[in-house]
């Protein structure tokens, strides 16, 4: 029988917020817009949902509830930055984690539990460590179960900071307290379907004949339901992908630009996003495309080739910005770079004191945007400011 844990970050954009800023900590936030905007509550933290409000409400109604909630921005590079680091972690413990989106993961730990003292202490090692190195306010509830179905479920009955162990003999109880739509894999557009013909609870599922489901929903979902109504769910934890095979990225303007010197900065910050992920899992680009959309929506690209292959952001940024220049003829929305043609880089150290240093400089602000967060060190490209070759040190007269 497998063993497999669902973490569930608790309330992770606001606890991530809090555990950054202690003035934050253990009052009511919220994660979203600001106030007046039709923005709605992307995240709230203990405080505040204990005072009614609810994740996608709309900020009007959640201040309505709360009226001393305070909105916070959100931050999707620390986000991002936070889920590598737990993902990390979950990493030490099994060799299949699954992250099944940012804040939250399966775990197959089914060779692994025993290892670590059985389930129980492999769970605590797992919250013990996320205190430590990440913060003690950015919490997570555990739910083991022998597949991904009853895990998650799990996961969802102790929060925060919960553990929660199911087992087959546990799924009466389950249904009795349980809804349809707290099933993973039913919607509430699959609930309606299963309403129309009198299937309304979790008991009427289980019951449910297999033949019915696959005349409703066809073979394939109606046999998936089937065996959800067992407390059944085959589907393997899939491991986290293997290394990409190319680094992209792209970016709307917040409104049609046809100003050279902005494009430039922004494409710069593009192409430097690309190659820091690529460095990471130490790949070199050989070549390289980039995409412009026109106010109209109409595409254009175009794609070149490095003479060496690079993983450097200036030397990638000046080969792309040669493609994108000659596009850039009319107001812009978008913008896009690809790094492609892959090499696993050497270690082999290069004899030219200068690139010496440049991999030095590179390796150490990597460290730095691993350690604290990827918008810690921005270059000066990006940032508008003006530099000159030669200042005297006195103020003109």
């Amino acid at each position: 029988m497998r063993t497999i844990f669902h973490i569930d970050m608790n309330a992770y954009f606001a606890s991530v917020a809090q555990q950054a800023n202690p003035f934050l900590r253990n009052k009511a936030i919220g994660i979203g817009g600001k106030p007046g905007t039709r923005s709605i509550i992307a995240a709230a933290s203990q405080t505040a949902k204990k005072r009614g409000v609810k994740t996608a409400m709309s900020t009007r109604e959640a201040l309505a509830r709360c009226p001393d909630m305070e909105i916070i921005a959100g931050d999707p590079h620390l986000y991002e930055h936070i889920a590598e680091r737990f993902l990390g972690i979950f990493q030490r413990y099994t060799d299949c984690v699954e992250l099944f989106s940012i804040d939250e993961a399966f775990l197959d730990v089914t060779a692994w539990a025993d290892r670590w003292g059985g389930v129980r202490s492999l769970a605590l090692r797992v919250k013990a460590d996320i205190a430590k190195e990440i913060g003690a306010h950015i919490t997570c509830s555990i739910g083991v179960a022998p597949n991904k179905l009853l895990a998650k479920l799990g996961s969802d009955m102790q929060k925060p900071d919960g553990f929660v162990w199911l087992t087959k003999k546990d799924l009466p109880v389950l249904f009795a307290f349980s809804e349809l739509t707290d099933f993973l894999g039913i919607a509430e557009r699959t609930r309606r379907r299963l309403a129309a013909h009198h299937i309304h609870t979790l008991l009427d599922l289980h019951y449910a004949q297999l033949p019915i489901l696959t005349s409703i929903f066809g073979s394939s979902t109606g046999l998936r339901l089937w065996l959800l109504g067992q407390g059944e769910d085959p589907s393997p934890v899939i491991a986290t992908p293997p290394p990409s095979k190319s680094f992209g990225n792209s970016y709307t303007l917040p409104k049609d630009s046809a100003d050279i010197d902005a494009l430039r900065k922004t494409f710069f910050a593009l192409v430097e996003k690309a190659t820091h992920r690529m460095r990471a899992e130490l790949f070199l680009a050989s070549t390289i495309s980039v995409t412009v959309r026109y106010a109209d929506f109409t595409f254009h690209g175009a794609q070149g080739r490095l003479g060496e292959a690079a993983d450097d952001p200036l030397t990638l940024f000046h080969a792309a910005w040669t493609l994108l220049l000659p596009l850039l003829h009319r107001p812009c929305r978008l913008l896009g770079v690809h790094l492609g043609d892959l090499r696993v880089r050497g270690s082999q150290a290069s004899i030219w004191n200068e690139e010496t240093q440049r991999k030095r400089v590179l390796a150490a602000i990597d460290a730095i945007h691993e350690r604290y967060g990827k918008n810690t060190i921005h270059a000066a490209a990006t940032t508008g400011v003006e530099l000159k070759r030669h200042v005297s040190g006195f103020a003109p007269r």
